[in-house]
């Protein structure tokens, strides 16, 4: 699809369901990022008659010359409908990218890397790739039939995916619906930012583990130190030790940075990945 075709709008009142699920978003708290994630998620298949969706993080490593990455890795995934098979394709996945074998889709992905982008599934394959066993496994295993990836950049060394799959029926993807999940995704970049944020990316020197997720969103509350250990369960020395290891990823050195950082700004000094 060329871009000017990518920025025509959806119909009027496919627009107007897509700014009232920003709003709906919006008003979920900096802690509750996970429930508005899976509210996005089901409202965009909604949208495109999808049968399950995913959100990937991705963020630029440090790399040499024969990285056919190119330094990009994934590093952490969330599934609308988590099932078995998805899972097992997840980690066969991330166990081929270790040694080197690599899915045509994910270098073609890092290849136009940097631009917003909405691509079938058919457009970045070869025909070969559909009796793969990377077909055979992500597709066929899942009863998938196509997908439609959505991506979002975020500075120059990180970026949200947004896949939705189908099945048959409905079958293909069309045009519209490329439009529609353009649309619904490409307004958000707040959310994309706090969405990575939540889990210690793009900025944090590693990322955050489910422990010190729990903690960083009631960092951004005006509960106290004691407060969030007693909410959470944990002694107050184990929550110290969350807090200071929070900021010491965010490179900042207090509660007023990191707010700043779920505010859009940056800290005085990040920390190189």
């Amino acid at each position: 699809m060329r871009p000017d075709e990518l920025d025509r709008d959806p119909p009027p009142d496919i627009r107007a369901r897509i700014h009232q699920l920003w709003d709906e978003l919006a008003d979920f708290g900096v802690a509750d990022v996970d429930a508005a994630l899976d509210h996005l998620l089901r409202a965009v298949c909604t949208l495109v008659q999808a049968d399950n969706a995913y959100w990937l993080g991705a963020v630029r490593v440090l790399h040499d010359d024969t990285d056919p990455m190119l330094g990009w890795r994934p590093r952490v995934t969330s599934y609308l409908h988590a099932t078995p098979q998805d899972k097992a394709f997840y980690s066969r996945a991330m166990k081929d990218l270790q040694k080197g074998h690599l899915d045509e889709s994910a270098l073609t992905h890092v290849r136009r890397a940097g631009a917003f982008r909405a691509h079938f599934i058919r457009e970045l394959v070869t025909s070969a790739w559909f009796g793969s066993s990377w077909h055979e496994i992500g597709y066929e295993a899942r009863g998938y039939v196509d997908a439609l990836m959505v991506v979002f950049p975020l500075q120059d060394s990180a970026e949200a995916y947004y896949g939705f799959f189908r099945k048959d029926p409905p079958g293909l993807f069309d045009e519209e619906h490329r439009r529609i999940a353009a649309y619904a995704i490409r307004g958000l970049k707040w959310f994309h930012l706090r969405l990575m944020l939540s889990h210690g990316l793009p900025v944090a020197s590693d990322p955050l583990t489910p422990s010190e997720r729990r903690v960083v969103g009631l960092l951004l509350t005006d509960l106290t130190e004691k407060q969030i250990a007693a909410r959470l369960g944990l002694t107050p020395a184990t929550t110290h030790k969350y807090i200071t290891d929070i900021f010491r990823k965010f490179g900042v050195s207090g509660r007023p940075g990191l707010t700043a950082l779920w505010l859009g700004g940056r800290p005085a000094a990040t920390a190189p990945f």
